[in-house]
C-alpha cells in the first residue's frame, strides 16, 4: 500500500533496549449516513492516561490479508459489518515504548448489518464509546481536543489519513 504520510516520530517515550519490530495494522473511516465513526479511548495503559479518538482497527493476525483483517476488526470493534471498501494509503507510527512500528493500512467502507461487538478485556477498559463525525466535526475536534501524549501521536495519524482522503481519495466527501 503506498505511504502517504511520513511516519509519525515518537517524542515522548524513551526507547528500550530490544530493536523495534513491524506491526502490521488495519484502519478504517467507517461510515454510515455521511458520518463516520472514531472509538473515544478514556482510561490508563501502559502509555499511561488516555483521552483521545481513534478510528477503529488493529493488528493484521497470521495467515489474515489486510481486507479479512479489516473486516474482522470493524466488526469486533463497532459491531458493523462493511462493504464498499477503498484503499486509502499507509502510515506508519513509533512506539517507543513497546519497541514497535506500526504500519497503519488504512480503508474507506460503509457500514451495513449491526451486531455486537466483541472487544478485548483490554480494550473494554479503554473504548469509552463509539461517536459519530462529520468530515468538518472530526477536522474541528482534531484541532481543539486536548490530549495526553500518545493520543498527540494517533491524532496527528488518523487526522493526516481523513486528510488525504479527502483531498485524494473520495473529494465527494467534503461536499
Amino acid at each position: 500500500m503506498k505511504e502517504i504520510y511520513p511516519i509519525v516520530k515518537d517524542k515522548y517515550y524513551k526507547k528500550a533496549s530490544s530493536p523495534f519490530y513491524i506491526r502490521k495494522a488495519v484502519r478504517a473511516f467507517l461510515f454510515k449516513d455521511k458520518k463516520f465513526c472514531l472509538i473515544h479511548i478514556d482510561g490508563e495503559d501502559k502509555f499511561g492516561k488516555r483521552n483521545h479518538y481513534e478510528t477503529p482497527g488493529g493488528g493484521v493476525e497470521n495467515g489474515e490479508n489486510l481486507i479479512t483483517a479489516l473486516k474482522r476488526e470493524m466488526s469486533e470493534e463497532t459491531g458493523f459489518e462493511i462493504d464498499n471498501i477503498t484503499e486509502i494509503g499507509k502510515i506508519s507510527i513509533e512506539y517507543k515504548l513497546v519497541n514497535r512500528i506500526d504500519e497503519e493500512n488504512y480503508f474507506y467502507c460503509e457500514a451495513c448489518a449491526k451486531h455486537e461487538t466483541h472487544l478485548l478485556e483490554y480494550e473494554k477498559s479503554l473504548f469509552k464509546e463509539l461517536n459519530w463525525f462529520t468530515i468538518n466535526e472530526a477536522i474541528e475536534m482534531y484541532k481543539k481536543h486536548k490530549t495526553t501524549k500518545c493520543g498527540e501521536m494517533i491524532h496527528e495519524r488518523d487526522f493526516n489519513a481523513l486528510l488525504y482522503l479527502i483531498r485524494y481519495v473520495k473529494p465527494e466527501l467534503q461536499n
